[in-house]
């Protein structure tokens, strides 16, 4: 498991003062990326300058609890799934207090960069994938 902090900003709230129900995909996604640059890939890069791409297919998101302005949040993450184009990330969001404030599940695709078929993950991020795969509970 990857865990990461994030800080619940102004314009991440409604008008009434608390997480604008969207942000939380913002939150997921910069935890994402936070695991990937951790591992030594350069995000930019790996979008910009690389012979792949992987696009987000599907994402839902629960959210179970209010947060608001000042708020410090623990995102844990974890690959749920791992295949041979795809993967699925899972994402628990914690509050200060440790109650969970919501979850979230990305699917992610690999594309070749330039003509966009499916293409095999790499083997250098399945790598790193692996690392972070869910355990299955005994």
């Amino acid at each position: 498991m990857f865990v990461t902090y994030n800080k619940v900003r102004m314009h991440d709230t409604d008008m009434a003062g608390i997480l604008y129900f969207a942000k939380q995909f913002r939150y997921v996604h910069d935890a994402l990326e936070d695991l990937i640059e951790k591992e030594g890939f350069n995000f930019h890069d790996l979008f910009n300058n690389s012979e792949f791409v992987f696009v987000i297919v599907h994402a839902e998101a629960d959210y179970l609890s209010s947060v608001q302005v000042g708020d410090v949040l623990e995102i844990r993450v974890e690959v749920e799934r791992l295949g041979n184009t795809s993967f699925t990330m899972a994402y628990e969001i914690f509050k200060a207090d440790g109650v969970l404030m919501g979850k979230a599940k990305t699917v992610h695709v690999c594309l070749e960069s330039k003509t966009r078929p499916k293409i095999p993950i790499p083997q250098s991020l399945k790598k790193i994938f692996q690392k972070y795969t869910r355990k299955a509970e005994s």
